[in-house]
C-alpha cells in the first residue's frame, strides 16, 4: 500500500511540474536566443555532414564552457545535398559564377561617385540579378525559409560555412528579408568563392591545396601545420573535421573565437543597451484602493524585464509582496519576483527574458494594489529585443 501511496504522488507532482512553465529570476538568459548551423561542402552525404555539425557543436559547446554563452546555443543543419563528383564539381562551378555575378552588380550599385539615376538603375538590376540567383537554387531557397523563421522569432544565427557550404551561404544571404539580415553571420571555412556574405571572417589553412587551385578565391591566411601537408587528410588539407578542426592546432582556434566573436556581435547589434518603459497604467484619475480584479498588458516585442512596479497607496506601509507575469496565450508563468518598497510602490528586478504577448500582470496583494476601472497600477520596463 506504501508503494502505491508514494507512487500517486510521484505521478501528481509530475502531472502538476508538466501543466505549466514557470520562470523565476535568471532562469532564461536577457539575450536573444542563438542558433549556429553548419552549412557542409561537397561530397558529404548527409551523415558526414551531420558529423561534422557534432564536431563543431562538441568543440564549441566546450569552448564558451563558464563563459554568458554557455547553454544558450541550439544547432541546425543546412545541408548542402551531394548529387555526385561530377555533379557537385559543376554546381559549385555554377555557383562560384552566380555569386561573382551577383557581387559584380551590388559592388556597382555602392559606387558613391556614380549618378543617382544611374545608381538608382543598377540597384535595380542587382536586386532582380539576388532574385534570379536564389530562384536558381531550389535547395537554398529551402534554407532560406528556414533563416527566415529563426530570424522572424528573434533568434540571431551563425552559420559555420564550409566549402561549397559558402557558395549556399552567399547566396541565401540574398534571399534573406531585409528587416532580419542583421540577426545573420557567416564564419566561413574553406571559400571557394571571392567574398563572404555580410563580411563575415573567414579561414583557409595554407595546406588546403583544393582551395588554393581555386582562382579568385579569398587567399589562405593560416599556416595550420606548419609544413605543405597533413598527411591524414586524403582530400589536400580541405577535409573540415581532419584539417580544419584538428584538435589543437590554430585553424579549430581560429573557428572557434570567429563564432564566439560573431554570436556576440549580433547579440550586442539586436539588443538595445537601456531598458525602456514597456507598459504603464498610471494616470492622474481618482486613486481606488482593493482588488482591481485582472489587469492585462501587452508585450508588443521580446524584452528582457529589468522592473516591475505596482503602486500600493493603500498598503499603510506594510512589507512589498511579489510580481507575476502570467502569458494568458502559453500559460507560461514567469516569476513571484520579489519586491521591494519605494514610497508606495512595490518594485521588482526580474532581469528574465520575456516573449512577446498578452499577459496578466499578478501582485501577490491585490487588496491593498491601487487602481482604476481599467485594473492596477503597473509599470514595467525592459530592453527589447530587435
Amino acid at each position: 500500500m506504501k508503494i502505491r501511496w508514494i507512487s500517486h504522488i510521484v505521478l501528481l507532482v509530475t502531472f502538476l511540474a508538466m501543466s505549466g512553465v514557470v520562470y523565476g529570476a535568471g532562469g532564461q538568459q536577457c539575450q536573444p536566443e542563438v542558433v549556429v548551423f553548419f552549412g557542409n561542402g561537397v561530397w558529404n552525404d548527409v551523415e558526414s555532414a551531420r558529423l561534422s555539425n557534432k564536431i563543431l557543436q562538441n568543440r564549441l559547446n566546450a569552448y564558451i564552457s563558464g563563459t554568458n554563452l554557455d547553454r544558450t546555443i541550439t544547432y541546425g543543419l543546412a545541408y548542402n545535398p551531394s548529387e555526385g563528383y561530377l555533379e557537385d564539381l559543376l554546381e559549385t562551378f555554377e555557383q562560384d559564377l552566380q555569386t561573382s555575378y551577383s557581387l559584380f552588380w551590388n559592388y556597382l550599385a555602392e559606387w558613391d561617385t556614380m549618378p543617382d539615376f544611374l545608381q538608382d538603375k543598377i540597384i535595380a538590376i542587382a536586386n532582380e540579378v539576388d532574385a534570379a540567383v536564389v530562384s536558381a537554387n531550389p535547395s537554398v531557397q529551402e534554407h532560406i525559409a528556414l533563416y527566415n523563421q529563426y530570424l522572424s522569432e528573434s533568434k540571431v544565427i551563425v552559420l559555420v560555412a564550409h566549402s561549397q557550404g559558402n557558395l549556399y551561404g552567399n547566396i541565401a544571404y540574398l534571399g534573406i528579408d531585409p528587416q532580419y539580415i542583421d540577426g545573420f553571420g557567416m564564419v566561413s571555412v574553406a571559400n571557394p568563392d571571392s567574398y563572404v556574405a555580410g563580411r563575415g571572417p573567414y579561414t583557409t589553412i595554407d595546406e588546403d591545396i583544393i582551395i588554393g587551385s581555386i582562382p579568385l578565391s579569398l587567399p589562405r591566411n593560416l599556416d595550420n601545420f606548419f609544413g605543405p601537408l597533413n598527411w591524414g587528410d586524403v582530400w589536400g588539407g580541405h577535409s573540415f573535421i581532419k584539417s580544419y578542426m584538428a584538435p589543437g592546432h590554430k585553424a579549430e582556434m581560429k573557428i572557434l573565437n570567429d563564432v564566439v566573436t560573431m554570436i556576440n556581435k549580433l547579440i550586442t547589434s539586436n539588443t538595445s543597451t537601456e531598458a525602456v518603459e514597456i507598459v504603464n497604467t498610471y494616470n492622474l484619475l481618482r486613486v481606488i484602493c482593493g482588488n482591481p480584479g485582472t489587469t492585462l498588458a501587452t508585450l508588443f516585442q521580446d524584452a528582457c524585464i529589468t522592473e516591475i512596479s505596482t503602486y500600493h497607496w493603500c498598503d499603510e506601509g506594510q512589507p512589498a509582496g511579489t510580481h507575476t507575469l502570467y502569458n494568458i496565450d502559453t500559460g507560461v508563468t514567469y516569476g513571484p519576483f520579489s519586491g521591494t518598497t519605494d514610497f508606495r510602490s512595490w518594485v521588482s528586478y526580474p532581469n528574465t527574458y520575456v516573449p512577446a504577448g498578452s499577459y496578466e500582470v499578478i501582485d501577490s496583494e491585490p487588496s491593498t494594489w491601487s487602481h482604476t476601472n481599467s485594473g492596477g497600477f503597473v509599470l514595467i520596463k525592459g530592453i527589447v529585443c530587435y
